[in-house]
C-alpha cells in the first residue's frame, strides 16, 4: 500500500511519537509510507522536531505542506492543493489523519480528486469530538480509529457511525524491557537499595496537580519511612519555582527531581521506580506514558480521568482512584508492600505486551486499511 501520514504540529509533543511509531511500523512492514508534519517557523532554528524525528525512523518526509495546528483558512487552501498534487504525483491510497487541521486538509484535498484516497483518522483523546466540525470530519472519513473504547461509543451515539474501530494505543515494548543493559540511575538520583520508590512523568504544569501530589506525599511519608517520590520532567523557571515551594514544606529528603530526561536515560529512569503515579491525561490523550509504564512491569496509580481507567485495572495493574490527596495517598501506601506490587507488576507487563506492542497495533491498522481499499465500507 502507499500511505501518508499528516500531523498538523512540528512540535515533538503530544500524539506525534504514536504517529510516527506507527507509520514506521507500518513502513517496516513492507507498505510505502510517507509521512508529512507543520513545518517548522524560521524563529524555532534548527530544534528537532516531527519531521526530523519520522526522517530519523527512517520515514520518507513530505515538504512543502503548512499544516498548522489550529484553523488557517488560506493556509489550508494551500496546503489542500498541494496536497492534491502529491497524492496524484505519488498515487496515494490512504491519508492517514492524526489531528483534527490535518484531517480537514486531507478531507478538502479529497474532494478535490477524481479518483480520492481512503482518509482514516486516529483519535487519541479521552473525550468524544464535538462539534459540527467534528461531525462534518467524521462524515467524511473512510474510518475513525478510537484508542478508547468509551469514547467510539460516544462518538457513534452523539455523531452517526462511520467506520468505527478500536484500536489500542501502543508502544515499542523492546525499547521499553527493563531486562536489557540500562544505565544505573537509582544512586544517581540519591535512592537507596531499600528505598520504595513511586514515580511520576509530567510536564510542571499547575493543572497537572502537582499541589495533590506533595500533599500525597507528605501523607504517604508519615507511615512510610522509605517512600521516595521521582519527578520525571521539567516546567518553566515560574513553574518550577513554585515546585520547590511546595517541595520545601516537609519534603526535601522524600522528593527527588529527575529533570527532562530521554533516550535510554528515559528508560533506566522508568527501571528505578517501583511504581508510577499519573493524575491527568496531557496533550496525548492516549496516556502513553502509563503505557510505556506498563512494559517495564511497574503497577500504575491513575486517577479515574479520560482512557486511565480503560487502561490501567483497578486492584490487578493498579489501582485507580478518585483524585484527592486521600486518595493517592492510601493507593502509594498500599503498593508499598513488595508483595502486591510484585502480583500488580506481573500483571501490567502481560497486558503491556499482550495489546499495547506496536507490531500489534500496525497488524490492526493494516487490516482497516485493506477493508477500505476493498471497498467494504463506504461512508462518504
Amino acid at each position: 500500500m502507499r500511505i501518508l501520514h499528516v500531523f498538523s504540529n512540528y512540535k515533538w509533543t503530544g500524539p506525534a511519537e504514536p504517529a510516527v511509531n506507527l507509520a514506521a511500523a507500518l513502513m517496516d512492514r513492507g507498505h510505502e509510507v510517507l509521512f508529512a508534519a507543520a513545518a517548522v517557523p524560521p524563529s524555532e532554528g534548527s530544534t528537532r522536531r516531527v519531521n526530523q524525528h519520522a526522517a530519523e525512523r527512517g520515514l520518507e518526509v513530505v515538504g512543502g505542506l503548512r499544516l498548522s495546528k489550529h484553523l488557517d483558512v488560506r493556509g489550508n487552501l494551500r496546503d489542500a492543493a498541494a496536497l492534491c498534487d502529491i497524492i496524484r504525483d505519488r498515487r496515494i491510497q490512504v491519508v492517514h489523519a492524526h489531528m483534527t487541521n490535518d484531517h480537514l486538509v486531507a478531507s478538502l484535498a479529497a474532494r478535490k480528486l477524481d479518483r480520492p484516497p481512503k482518509i482514516a483518522r486516529t483519535f487519541y483523546d479521552g473525550r468524544p469530538p464535538r462539534g459540527l466540525r467534528a461531525a462534518w470530519l467524521l462524515s467524511h472519513l473512510d474510518a475513525a480509529l478510537f484508542c478508547s473504547r468509551r469514547v467510539l461509543e460516544a462518538a457513534s451515539r452523539r455523531l452517526g457511525r462511520p467506520a468505527c474501530h478500536f484500536v489500542e494505543g501502543a508502544v515499542d515494548v523492546a525499547r521499553f524491557d527493563r531486562t536489557r543493559p540500562l544505565p544505573a540511575v537509582r544512586a544517581k538520583l540519591g535512592l537507596g537499595p531499600g528505598d520504595y520508590v513511586v514515580g511520576i512523568v509530567a510536564r510542571i504544569q499547575r493543572h497537572r496537580r502537582f499541589d495533590l501530589l506533595l500533599d500525597a506525599a507528605r501523607r504517604a511519608a508519615r507511615e512510610l519511612p522509605g517512600f521516595r517520590l521521582v519527578l520525571i520532567g521539567r516546567g518553566s523557571p515560574a513553574e518550577e519555582e513554585t515546585l520547590w515551594r511546595g517541595i520545601g514544606r516537609g519534603l526535601r529528603g522524600t522528593v527527588k527531581l529527575a529533570g527532562y530526561v530521554m533516550g535510554d536515560d528515559y528508560v533506566a529512569t522508568l527501571a528505578a521506580l517501583d511504581a508510577k503515579i499519573y493524575l491527568v491525561p496531557g496533550s496525548d490523550g492516549s496516556c502513553r506514558a502509563v503505557r510505556e509504564a506498563m512494559a517495564m512491569g511497574l503497577p500504575v496509580i491513575a486517577s479515574d480521568l479520560g482512557m486511565l481507567p480503560e487502561i490501567v485495572e483497578d486492584g490487578i495493574t493498579g489501582r485507580v482512584v478518585k483524585p484527592t490527596a486521600e486518595a493517592l495517598a492510601e493507593a502509594i501506601v498500599a503498593l508499598g508492600r513488595p508483595s502486591v506490587r510484585a502480583a500488580m507488576s506481573a500483571a501490567a507487563l502481560q497486558r503491556a505486551r499482550r495489546d499495547f506492542d506496536l507490531r500489534r497495533q500496525a497488524e490492526a491498522v493494516e487490516r482497516i486499511y485493506e477493508g477500505i481499499l476493498c471497498g467494504q465500507e463506504r461512508h462518504r
